[in-house]
């Protein structure tokens, strides 16, 4: 599974969120973890629409399986993803 963030430079609630973003991707090392800011790598965010950060995006084998916003509480995403995971 890919696990991608998309929030922005400018965003505080952001720059708290990325440090235990990437400290989760340790408890998960058999999934990829990515972080795209929405302005600075805009063309690979493409078409997504983001309205709240952070905004998070979950894709096994080009399938989406989870697309939107998370409160910014990395808890959230882990049981996310432990959740996503039980289902395969």
């Amino acid at each position: 599974m890919n696990v991608t963030c998309l929030c922005a430079l400018w965003c505080d609630v952001c720059g708290i969120y990325r440090e235990g973003f990437f400290a989760l991707a340790k408890d998960f090392p058999h999934l990829q973890f990515r972080w795209l800011d929405i302005e600075d790598d805009a063309e690979e965010v493409g078409e997504l629409e983001v309205e709240n950060f952070p905004t998070i995006l979950v894709e096994r084998g080009g399938a989406r399986l989870f697309y939107g916003p998370l409160p910014p509480q990395v808890e959230h995403l882990r049981r996310l993803l432990e959740s996503l995971q039980e289902r395969s």
